[in-house]
């Protein structure tokens, strides 16, 4: 694999003495997969590039499961094959197939909920406890001085008033500075109490329909708020009530299954769901139980497979969350596999339809990494020879999109979660643990070595 000369100097003076000490299985590797392999030194090279990358287990385990993954795909791009058989499209977008067929149970099973009666959606709006609203806002920042802010209280005011005399609320909405709302012609959507900040939701539940309010000052800027009539938004503000009358049924309904399935989360629960939270990819295979129901259990490998979706903020939040909370988060998914078994008891069955846009977003996300790290298969194919030459030239991309991510020049590309797992089982793949700690102390070595100040030149003429 390339080298950064600029390196070798410095790995051959850092990389020895204490470092011997881990050279012992696999002395040189992180991780290989098949018969290629990432040495300690190459992946040393790419922590001290990936500066402020920070040197822990965790991150370069990270970068190994993903160098594990990408090469695993280089490998069936150089075979020429496009990973789009239909068994690999519905396993690697295990989500959105289930949420696809869920969504048709749902339809199916509740087809007969009475609508929402238009007498209901006057009521509802007269109350107002959940309002459409819009505004114009002129934006102000805590470094704003004083006579910025005094412009747009100005402007505010003219707005407002023309807005009483001859200025047409799509005129005045050009000069929004909320973007979001601006693009909605200042539509905010539904807003229900405690979504705002005091000063806003004080005037915004003040207004009567088709009232407008006064300029009204919070930490944002200077807002004028309006409540539409019920005939200028009937359509929109009943789509909303149904959506919020139907979320509360099938609340009350989750409620009830989990209940007449006796669920119960057990106490060791939330110190497993921490303990997986960081790295859900290791316990995929894991069978221990974190709750049980009439009929079945819910292990961590499960968890772990809907972990994969969630966002790394989430995890964060599970790790500080109280044993409740995750208690309550389990039983969540719990409801959710239920809801699973019923659908596929009722026979609820892929369309071609429902194929179609999971296969597209399906090959958008694998095109993605193809084109970011150049191993599409038909263009390996043009490029090599022979299967052996494709192999070398993929192998060579993957170096340099990896290179790349440690300069910062590019983002890195995760493979779909379920589409890696199944690269992963096709190929013999191995993390060496003393392999990432040598590399790990051996990029320690070299970030306090080019972190060093450089001696200025000796000068010659001086004694």
């Amino acid at each position: 694999m390339r080298k950064f000369p600029w390196f070798v100097g410095l790995i051959a003076t850092v990389g020895c003495g204490a470092l011997s000490d881990a050279f012992t299985a696999h002395p040189d590797v992180v991780v290989r997969v098949d018969d290629t392999e990432l040495t300690v030194g190459r992946f040393a090279e790419l922590l001290v590039l990936g500066q402020p990358l920070p040197l822990t287990p965790a991150v370069a385990d990270e970068l190994a499961r993903h160098w594990v993954n990408v090469t695993a795909l280089a490998g069936r791009s150089a075979s020429g094959d496009s990973l789009m058989d239909t068994t690999t499209v519905l396993e690697s977008m295990w989500l959105e197939k289930r949420q696809s067929l869920l969504s048709v149970f749902h339809g199916e099973m509740f087809a007969d909920r009475d609508p929402v009666t238009p007498e209901a959606v006057d009521s509802a709006y007269r109350v107002g406890d959940m309002r459409l609203l819009a505004h114009v806002l002129r934006r102000v920042t805590p470094e704003s001085t004083a006579e910025e802010k005094g412009q747009q209280l100005a402007m505010a005011l003219r707005l407002r008033d023309g807005l009483t005399s001859d200025t047409s609320w799509e005129e005045a909405n050009e000069e929004n500075e909320d973007e979001t709302a601006r693009a909605n012609n200042g539509s905010l959507g539904i807003v229900k109490r405690g979504q705002t900040v005091p000063r806003f939701e004080n005037a915004a539940y003040a207004l009567a329909p088709g009232e407008l309010s006064n300029v009204v000052e919070t930490e944002f800027g200077y807002h004028i708020i309006y409540r539409p009539l019920l005939d200028e938004v009937r359509e929109t503000y009943t789509a909303y009530l149904q959506e919020e009358v139907s979320a509360q049924l099938d609340s009350a309904y989750g409620e009830q299954l989990l209940e007449a399935k006796a669920v119960e989360v057990r106490p060791t629960a939330p110190a497993a769901v921490r303990e997986i939270a960081g790295a859900p990819a290791r316990s995929l295979e894991s069978s221990q139980v974190l709750a049980t129901y009439d009929g079945g259990r819910f292990t961590t490998g499960q968890l772990a497979r809907w972990l994969l979706y969630i966002p790394a903020t989430t995890y964060e939040q599970l790790l500080a969350a109280p044993d409740d909370q995750i208690s309550n988060f389990t039983r969540q998914f719990v409801l959710q596999e239920l809801l699973w078994e019923q659908a596929d008891r009722a026979g609820v069955e892929m369309t071609d339809s429902l194929y179609s846009v999971i296969e597209r977003k399906y090959r958008e996300g694998l095109q993605g990494v193809w084109d970011v790290v150049g191993i599409w298969p038909d263009s390996l194919a043009t490029l090599g020879a022979t299967p052996t030459d494709r192999e070398a030239i993929a192998r060579n991309r993957v170096d340099g999109y990896f290179a790349a991510i440690a300069a910062r020049r590019i983002p890195l590309r995760p493979i779909l979660p379920f589409l890696a797992e199944r690269l992963r089982r096709e190929v013999k793949w191995e993390i060496f643990p003393a392999g990432i700690d040598a590399a790990l102390e051996l990029a320690a070595r070299l970030r306090a070595v080019t972190a060093r100040p450089q001696q200025p030149p000796a000068d010659r003429n001086q004694p």
